[in-house]
This record gives C-alpha cells, structure tokens and sequence, in this order.
C-alpha cells in the first residue's frame, strides 16, 4: 500500500502523462503551474466555457487564453487564501477518515490528456482502492455557510449535491485522467466537511471533450467565441458612429419582433401586478399583513435614515429599444 505512486494511476489507464513542477520554490513553481495552464483548457475553465460560471465569460477566458488580457489576480482574496490554507488540513482529514484508501497529494503536478492533450487536470488528489485496483479523484473545496446551504444543497428535497460548476470541473477530470470516480470533501459550513461521491457518466465526458475542443479552435484560430451581452463593451469598446441598416437581416427582424413582443408582454403584466398589489394593500388594511391558504402578503410600515449617495464617474453602453413609425 505505501508504495502506491501517482505514476501507477497514469500507467493503470494508459490516458494521461504528468508534468511535474520542479522549481526552487513555492511561488516560482505556482508561476511556472500558471503558464501552463494558459496552454490548454483545465477543469476550472470548464465551468465558464459551459456557461455555468456567473462570473467569467468563455469570451473572457477567450482573452487571457490569447494573451489579450492577463488573469486577475485573486491570490490575496480571503476564499482563496483560505481555501489553500486549508487545502492540505482537509486532505490529511480525509486520509485519516478512509485508511482502507491510499490518497496521494495532487500539489505541484498537472496531467495532460494523450488523446485530447489541450485538455489539462490539476487534482487535489489521487484516491487508490486496493479491493477493486481501481484510482479515483479528490476534489476539496470550501465555501461559507451561506453558498454551503444554497449552492450545495438540492433546493426542493435539501439533499446535499455539489454544485453544477463544480461537476463540470471533475467530469474534466475524469475525461483526462480515465478514472471512473471520485469524491468531493468540502468544508461548507457546517460542523464537520461533507463528503460527496461521483461517479463517471460518458455523455457527460463527451459533451465536455467537444466543449473543450471547440473552445480551443476559437483560441488556435484566433476567432472570437459567441459574445454574451456583457461582453460587447469589451469587444467594442468603440462602436462606429451610427445605425446599421439590415433590412435584408430575416433573422435579426425575427428577434426584434420577438423582442418587441417579450417587452409588451412585461409591461401589461406589470400592470396586473401594480393592480393587484393595490388591491391587496387596500385588504390589508389596518393589519400588518393578512394570511389565506397558503399565501401571505405584508404592508409593515418602515423608518429609513436620509443620507447623500456618492455616484462615481462610470462609462459604458446603454440599451435602448423601440418600434419606429412608418413614413407615409
């Protein structure tokens, strides 16, 4: 069992090589981790280039994979400090928690897929099963108590689950290193770390092989991958002066009327509302709220102090839409 070597998981599936980080120091080996990394796709890029990060943009990750713009920074966050000073506490735990396994430590190593080798892995660490000689993936996490009761708990049964993101990241893994399973040890709030199972789904690891193959085609082809609105200021920081006229444009016609529809349809329903909320204000009355079958609504008075808001100067696009008259 103590022999056990992270080399025997790369020969168990024949699926990946390791590249091993061999720098003097830590901060030189995390620099050395970071330019790889720009090479290739890894698991935490997954999430964004599926759509599944609310904070980046695969047309983002498009820019710092084509040297366009430089990854922020985000070493000195608390999460992130926090969560590499717990990193080894919680693998050690988790150690301690299954002596039946063997758990190699996933630092200063990344794997590279043979047959898909944009697709790069950086595991927290290697889990060995001598009862089925199989290997399986650790992934640690941690979050605060409050993305611990939303992000990691099924929101109609209260199941504890991991977060969609963070499947989309060890299905990557499994993609690259051929593993069929693996845990999540997560601290996320409560009083002990939770401990969540994975196991290996193949349409899942095909649908993420072609995302991370067509991402990458954007980035050796230079393209731009599809925008999100809120990546076109960036785009186009500058647009040129005045209206396009796509007349010829069956497409964009389509989405304008459907647009046009969608906002008239917002605005009646908006109506209803404010009508009905008056109606129900006007029911409420003199109590402080009123409760039938189910339903509560509430109309309790508040106290708020005055204060000056400081607006700081601020630059961007503005959206706006409406429906032109025809010239007679």
């Amino acid at each position: 069992m103590n022999k056990v070597t992270i080399d025997m998981a790369a020969k168990a599936t024949g699926r990946f090589d390791i590249h091993r980080f061999k720098q003097r120091t830590r901060k030189e080996r995390e620099r050395a981790w970071h330019a790889f990394r720009a090479l290739g796709v890894g698991g935490s890029d997954m999430s964004t280039i599926l759509g599944l990060n609310p904070y980046a943009t695969p047309f983002r990750l498009w820019l710092e994979k084509t040297n366009r713009q430089t990854p922020e920074d985000i070493s000195d966050k608390w999460a992130i400090v926090k969560g590499n000073a717990l990193e080894g506490e919680l693998r050690k735990r988790f150690r301690r928690l299954h002596p039946e396994w063997v758990v190699r430590d996933g630092t200063d190593i990344s794997l590279v897929s043979r047959e898909h080798p944009l697709m790069h892995a950086s595991l927290d660490g290697f889990i060995y099963d001598e009862a089925t000689d199989s290997w399986g993936i650790l992934e640690i996490k941690t979050a605060n108590a409050n993305r611990g009761r939303t992000d990691w708990h099924d929101e109609a049964t209260g199941e504890l689950k991991a977060p969609d993101y963070y499947m989309a990241q060890v299905t990557h893994y499994m993609a690259v290193t051929g593993f069929q399973w693996g845990y999540f040890y997560a601290d996320i709030g409560e009083t002990e770390p939770v401990e969540i199972r994975f196991e290996r789904d193949e349409d899942d690891i095909g649908a993420v092989v072609r995302a991370a193959e067509e991402f990458w085609g954007f980035v050796t082809r230079d393209e731009m991958p599809r925008l999100k609105a809120v990546d076109v200021v960036k785009a186009y920081p500058e647009p040129t002066e005045g209206v396009e006229v796509a007349d010829d444009d069956d497409d964009l016609a389509g989405l304008m009327r459907e647009y046009e529809h969608a906002r008239q349809a917002a605005d009646a329903a908006a109506d209803d509302v404010k009508l009905l909320q008056e109606a129900l204000i006007v029911r409420i009355g003199d109590h402080a709220g009123v409760r039938c079958r189910g339903f509560e609504a509430t109309y309790k008075p508040f106290h708020r102090k005055g204060y000056v808001r400081e607006v700081k100067p601020s630059s961007g696009r503005t959206f706006r839409f409406k429906q032109l008259k025809e010239r007679n």
